[in-house]
């Protein structure tokens, strides 16, 4: 099948080459000619017959694509060793451990007073065996689940290896996650227990009735002790358990699922993505290979670890490349700069909302005064990016465009400002990527009179799929139906198979790829990925009405989309002023709406979906609309006068 730059006409013109190599030799042989007259003339009619557009492309293009391509032959060599000898994830930090065991591998930086928490990679790997031999004796076998409900920690990673080692999957939830959503994502991996932080404790509580019985049973929490009856310390639980490796399981393997990661998707509630053992260690050797990663570095990170940027490539470098990890519980955009240069730092993870905190704080010494070479970065726009680099003298910014399910990821190894990766246009590739043409106003694909979909030109959003191969494969989702949700069947050909990321990207004629949107009814906000559906559902459920819109708009200067929620009612029916609290019982607080809008009932389309591309379009821009409008403010929805419209739009409100 034509790849995207083949189908767009970019390809070496072989016919020219060998038109001019067979003038050159005739001109040589036959004519008289001079070598370098001979190869001087073909020179000219290989340029002239089409030549110079590709040489001019590769002159842009080459260095990067060649650094890109040298980068993914060192990755695939990597992942066919590890599969040839089957190795799994834990074995990695093994034998890492086997080189460094008195190096710190993980510090956990003391809140409120409390001391710095470090382990050295003998003692995480000694952890990591305890925690295998005590829930191996419990009689957890291979496919069976534990749920993690855990802020980030020292134990984060090593209860996750301990539980991989004797084949058992890790759920990781968001904790942010309360109520309802907290509940759904328990029971829909089936989980047989639960291991949280201590200071999650209630929201565990609340919930216990709702989930499977036998949770109550292995109900374990870290980090202090547990308020409720059923719990159990787990600490206490591993004292005088083996610090010696369980037995190996020979019936592992590197496909095996080890761990769920919860995706908001397009639609309703959290979904569950399988993740296999295979994809951590190569999701993090791009980075190493790319940033030229030693033993020496130090990473900071405030990431979470429920989520495959924190766990994946922050724990991934920090277990394969045998440098620490400085991991914080709550960012502070306040102490960053000042922990990165008391623990000598010399790289940071970040994600765009993060890296505009930062920027957003006052200029002090400490900007500059840190040893961080790299940012490996998700989603840092434009602007963000330049001024970022240009305060924080921060060399080199790794930017990554993947997903959790997804079976592509793009990286920025040229360092251009705001572009999420790049697609060579002349080196191979074993993925193949395609941006697909979308109807402005329904978001459904544009198809030929073949019925196939059509290629976007170039700088012309569309929504970014991957063919699904045997070197691209996609893991799916718990659930069957939900993964079929995501596949795109007749793309260019009877019977082909695509990845469908749900995301608006753009390429230009170089191959830079920009992010544009979110597709779909999902939106992203403060770091998160928000679904659209869910909150319409919590919404609807507070306010007993069905006539609820949930979509994300922009806000100037800010990162992301806000929520908006388009309610068909009146400020007689419905309460803003308690709607807020009545919300964060259930939904986290980053999916709590930003802003309502109150209407006379909700357009529909002919199927009755709900219509959202006019709403998202009008936003809050008060010129545009004439239904009354709120903002959310402390604990209750306060009108949006034109005061605070204007700072808004200036960019001088804080959200």
């Amino acid at each position: 099948m034509a790849t995207f730059f083949q189908k767009k006409g970019v390809k070496f013109p072989r016919t020219a080459f060998l038109l001019s190599v067979a003038l050159a030799i005739v001109l040589c042989w036959f004519g008289g000619l001079s070598v370098w007259s001979s190869l001087l003339v073909a020179v000219g009619q290989f340029l002239f017959m089409g030549g110079l557009q590709y040489c001019i492309l590769a002159y842009h293009t080459l260095p990067r694509d060649l650094r890109l391509l040298s980068y993914g032959i060192k990755m695939t060599a990597d992942r066919k060793r590890i599969a040839a000898e089957n190795k799994m994830t834990y074995n990695i930090l093994t034998e890492t451990a086997g080189k460094y065991p008195n190096k710190p591998a993980i510090i956990e930086i003391g809140l409120d007073g409390k001391p710095d928490r470090s382990l050295t990679f003998k003692e995480l790997e000694e952890y990591i065996n305890q925690i295998a031999n005590y829930f191996r004796s419990l009689g957890l076998k291979k496919g069976d689940c534990i749920a993690l409900f855990l802020e980030n920690s020292a134990e984060s990673f090593a209860v996750y290896l301990g539980l991989e080692k004797i084949g058992v999957i890790s759920a990781l939830l968001n904790n942010n996650l309360r109520g309802a959503s907290l509940t759904h994502c328990v029971n829909v991996v089936e989980a047989v227990g639960v291991i949280f932080t201590a200071s999650l404790s209630q929201a565990v509580e609340e919930v216990l009735d709702e989930v499977d019985p036998k949770v109550k049973t292995m109900c374990y929490s870290v980090c202090g002790e547990s308020c409720f009856s059923e719990c159990k310390n787990l600490a206490s639980v591993l004292e005088g358990v083996s610090k010696d490796p369980p037995p190996l399981r020979k019936d592992k393997s590197g496909k095996d699922t080890a761990a769920y990661i919860y995706t908001s998707g397009t639609t309703g509630l959290p979904k569950a993505c399988k993740v296999p053992d295979n994809r951590l260690y190569p999701s993090s050797i791009y980075f190493i290979y790319a940033a030229k990663v030693t033993q020496r570095d130090v990473m900071y990170s405030i990431l979470p670890l429920y989520h495959s940027h924190g766990l994946f490539h922050c724990g991934g470098v920090m277990m394969s490349a045998g440098c620490t990890l400085v991991i914080r519980r709550k960012f502070s955009a306040k102490n960053f700069w000042t922990d990165c240069a008391k623990y000598n730092c010399t790289m940071v993870c970040s994600i765009g909302e993060l890296c505009r905190y930062l920027v957003a704080q006052p200029p002090k010494p400490t900007d500059e005064q840190h040893k961080v070479r790299v940012n490996f970065s998700v989603g840092l726009r434009k602007e963000i990016w330049i001024e970022f680099q240009r305060r924080f003298k921060v060399p080199l910014i790794l930017e990554l465009y993947a997903s959790t399910e997804g079976n592509i990821a793009l990286v920025n190894v040229g360092g251009k400002p705001g572009s999420v990766g790049c697609i060579s246009p002349i080196t191979p590739s074993s993925l193949n990527p395609h941006f697909l043409k979308l109807h402005k106003d329904t978001m459904d694909y544009i198809r030929d009179d073949k019925g196939f979909c059509v290629d976007c030109d170039f700088n012309e959003p569309g929504e970014l799929v991957c063919e699904i191969t045997k070197t691209a494969p996609f893991p799916g989702y718990r659930s069957d139906d939900n993964s079929q949700k995501k596949i795109l069947t007749d793309v260019f050909k009877k019977g082909d198979l695509f990845y469908k990321t749900g995301d608006i990207l753009k390429i230009d004629e170089y191959g830079w790829v920009y992010f544009c949107d979110r597709f779909g009814d999902t939106f992203r906000w403060k770091g998160e990925n928000v679904s659209t559906a869910e909150v319409e559902c919590h919404i609807g459920t507070v306010l007993e009405m069905t006539d609820v819109v949930v979509y994300g708009v922009e806000i100037p200067g800010v990162e992301g989309r806000a929520g908006m929620a388009a309610i068909a009612g009146t400020t007689d029916t419905i309460d803003l002023s308690t709607l807020p609290s009545l919300l964060r019982r259930s939904l986290p607080a980053y999916a709590v709406p930003l802003f309502v809008r109150l209407i006379k009932c909700a357009d529909v389309t002919g199927t009755f979906k709900l219509q959202k591309v006019k709403l998202r379009n009008e936003g809050f821009d008060a010129s545009r609309v004439s239904d009354p409008l709120f903002l959310l403010r402390g604990q209750s929805y306060v009108p949006l006068t034109e005061e605070l419209h204007q700072e808004l739009s200036a960019g001088n409100y804080k959200v």
